[in-house]
This record gives C-alpha cells, sequence and structure tokens, in this order.
C-alpha cells in the first residue's frame, strides 16, 4: 500500500482521519487504525481515507512488472 505521494504505507504512521490523530495499527485490503487519545481505540478505514492506495497490476502485466 502506498499514499498518493508514492511513499510506502508502514505501521505506526501517523494520519489524521476527520480531525483526530491516528497510528497505523495493521495494514490489509483495509486499514485498522489505533486512536492517540488516552482511550487508544481502534477503528477501521479503507486506504483513500487515509490518501493512499493498493498499487495492482493488470494480470497480464503481473509477471512482467514486479512491485
Amino acid at each position: 500500500m502506498k499514499y498518493k505521494t508514492g511513499q510506502p504505507v508502514d505501521v505506526g504512521d501517523v494520519v489524521h482521519v476527520r480531525n483526530r490523530a491516528y497510528t497505523v495499527y495493521s495494514i490489509s485490503d483495509t486499514v485498522t487504525l489505533r486512536s492517540m487519545c488516552e482511550r487508544g481505540y481502534f477503528t477501521h478505514v479503507y486506504p483513500s481515507d487515509i490518501g493512499a492506495y493498493i498499487p495492482r497490476l493488470h494480470p497480464v502485466f503481473e509477471g512482467l512488472m514486479p512491485i
């Protein structure tokens, strides 16, 4: 998974969703975030909510261009 700037999304990155700060807790097809407040609750969001995307290639090109 990559941010729209091209940087990879890593566990521990600080992101902001709806004016709240979160850290990236786990990455799959959705992203699990942990709140940075004292409660530390978890939320699941889509990559587009944090300005990221999952780079996917057409199956014909998958073998030619590894990501």
